[in-house]
């Protein structure tokens, strides 16, 4: 077996234009399959929250989610202001901004579902640093090839990657961060550094509890063997103790660099914490949510539950034992980095309370760790494709066999998520089990990786271009086709690159924006979603809003189960609440919203609908007590009224 070269020695030589523009394509191809099973919205709750942020900084350069006041109110912890707060970190809100404003100015997308198409970004972009970092490993590019490939699509990554949650922009950030210190210890550029701080920095502000790797990054890149220092002539013998500490030094210089812009992401939570809550410690989450969870119960479901284990969607991480142990004799600080970054996010989610993470797709929390857990596998690739002369053939042939198996089973477990969203199976699983959410975690029989097949059908299907319902099935074969090509695409170029054939940068350019293009044609086929909600009475509402209303005007939504239509639809820059239509809920904290809402604007815009028959008592209170100037009626029974409270 060949062995590689120690990643720190900057006498490793590579191509590294050929290795980057691998990286590159290869991310473009992980990309194209994710833009095959997009789908397009959001259906989490943590999802909608943070997309609630972007579009209010967008839009209006504040940071509430009042769009689902009444949802939101429930989730986190009261503001003083009376407003509604996103919970989790900035940093994603931040991340998908730039395809927020792109889809803002440009009416022919949906604002939600080209924003959601970050995550698919986030991932691919993961896939192309975790090619570079086995390549800087000096692993072969087939090796490294595989490897990226076995993360993007035999994971959960790849389910994620069509997801708005947290985990895609913090596995992203965080190994982006890891691979450009792995490029530090060999090159020792301060450049490298700053990027590295400024990746783990944008992974505090996604995820506050990444700050608690800060201290593992810094031992990883910084601290290391002195072996610059000449020893003393004639120098007695010390014991193992005193040997360890004059071999070790610390890198300041580069540290420094490093903590930089890594503490400024960290204060910078402090700041929008004060923003939100009027204190700079209060993140949002209420007291109850705590890490008072059973830790080995929390281990042995994030683990090897039938319904959740990550061993269990991923079988071909079975290697890692295999992996651990080459990396141990090759890539020992590495290894531990891993290990010790690993085992901090199995620990901190198996206390945490609510450690199954909701209704999603196995081990959520444990996401993040997905890149660095495969490349533990890559040794075991390369004994595959590169066998020393005292193994036999008939060992090698078993245990080609044996994870080529494995392998289609994480790839088709992996597919059975992208397929079938984890909500569709969770109300299908609770008609004949109220205890669904539990059961399918314990229980064989329901876990997700054999219910999602049972009820594979067209309906259930989670793809952006089948619209398929119980009389018919539309595809858009435009969208289709484009995607295709897109994926097409990818792999001609990247089998030019495998070949060694140079690609010209005026020609690189053109691919890129070929791509682009294709890409952006395709979500222009995806902006109006009908599975969003909505109908041509909100649409023309929202066109007068954004037609007639100013920025200083406010609209009350009484409905917030249309929210997910606004949020894809409306560009209108007023801001609005979405508050619920159940009558109990026009309880006295709504009640005292809406009345201030009165005496701070001078105009309150109302919508609401008559389409279904039912008590609204919001809609008689603001009757009797404001004055209605207009009044337009559209399609279903949906309604606008501007009223002037005072």
């Amino acid at each position: 077996m060949k062995t590689p070269s120690n990643p720190n020695s900057s006498s490793v030589t590579r191509s590294w234009s050929s290795d980057n523009a691998v990286a590159f394509f290869l991310a473009l191809f992980l990309f194209g399959v994710y833009l095959l099973t997009f789908s397009g919205r959001i259906t989490s709750s943590d999802g909608l929250s943070m997309f609630a942020v972007t579009e209010s900084v967008m839009k209006r350069g504040d940071v509430s989610t009042d769009q689902m006041w009444t949802f939101f109110g429930q989730k986190s912890a009261p503001a003083p202001d009376g407003e509604t707060y996103s919970k989790y970190g900035y940093g994603v809100s931040l991340l998908a901004a730039p395809l927020y404003v792109i889809a803002l100015y440009a009416p022919f997308f949906g604002l939600m579902s080209l924003t959601v198409l970050s995550s698919a970004i986030a991932v691919a972009f993961a896939g192309a640093m975790l090619y570079l970092a086995a390549r800087r490993l000096n692993f072969s590019v087939a090796v490294a090839l595989v490897t990226t490939l076995l993360f993007g699509l035999a994971t959960p990554a790849w389910v994620y990657a069509k997801e708005f949650w947290s985990e895609p922009f913090a596995l992203a950030a965080l190994f982006a961060a890891f691979y450009f210190l792995l490029a530090y210890r060999a090159e020792r550029r301060l450049s490298q550094a700053v990027v590295a701080g400024i990746f783990l920095g944008m992974a505090i502000a996604i995820r506050t509890t990444n700050m608690l790797l800060l201290p593992l990054y810094v031992w990883y890149a910084f601290w290391m063997p002195n072996q610059s220092e000449p020893k003393p002539k004639n120098q007695k013998r010390k014991t193992n103790v005193q040997t360890s500490k004059s071999n070790r030094r610390m890198d300041w210089r580069g540290a420094l660099w490093f903590a930089i812009p890594t503490l400024g992401f960290a204060l910078t939570i402090f700041f929008y914490n004060q923003i939100r809550f009027g204190n700079p410690l209060t993140t949002g989450y209420r007291a109850d949510e705590n890490f008072s969870n059973n830790i080995f119960l929390g281990a042995y479901g994030l683990l090897f539950s039938p319904g959740k284990g990550l061993f269990v969607y991923a079988p071909f991480l079975a290697a890692l034992p295999f992996g651990v142990w080459q990396f141990y004799k090759r890539f020992r600080r590495e290894l531990i980095f891993i290990l010790l970054l690993a085992t901090c996010y199995l620990l901190l989610f198996a206390a945490w309370y609510y450690w199954w993470g909701g209704t999603n797709w196995g081990s959520r929390f444990l996401v993040p760790t997905l890149p660095f857990l495969v490349l533990l596998g890559a040794p075991l690739l390369e004994l595959l494709f590169e066998p020393p002369q005292n193994v036999s053939r008939n060992t090698l042939y078993a245990l080609r066999i044996i994870f080529s198996l494995l392998i289609a089973i994480s790839f088709v477990n992996a597919l059975a998520g992208v397929s079938v969203h984890s909500l569709t199976y969770r109300l299908a699983l609770l008609k004949n089990f109220p205890n669904a959410d539990w059961d399918s975690i314990f229980q064989p029989a329901l876990s997700p990786l054999i219910g999602h097949w049972q009820i594979f059908k067209p309906t259930n299907l989670e793809f952006a271009w089948l619209r398929a319902s119980s009389g018919s099935v539309q595809i858009d074969w435009i969208a289709l086709a484009l995607t295709l090509g897109v994926i097409l695409f990818a792999l001609y170029v990247l089998a030019r690159v495998l070949r060694g054939q140079s690609l010209p940068r005026a020609a690189t350019r053109v691919n890129v924006a070929l791509a682009v293009l294709l890409t952006l044609l395709v979500m222009a086929r995806y902006a109006d979603d009908p599975r969003l909600g909505g109908n041509d009475g909100y649409k023309k509402l929202l066109a007068m809003a954004q037609s007639q209303a100013n920025a200083q005007d406010v609209l009350l939504l009484n409905d917030d189960a249309h929210a997910r239509y606004f949020f894809n639809t409306n560009r209108a820059s007023l801001k609005w609440y979405g508050l619920s239509r159940d009558p109990a809920r026009w309880d006295a904290p709504t009640q005292a919203l809406v009345t201030r809402l009165g005496q701070e604007h001078a105009r309150v815009w109302f919508a609401y609908d008559d389409a279904v028959d039912a008590p609204n008592p919001m809609r008689d209170w603001l009757a009797q007590n404001w004055n209605a100037v207009r009044r337009v009626t559209f399609e279903n029974g949906v309604t606008l009224v501007l009223y002037t409270p005072h």
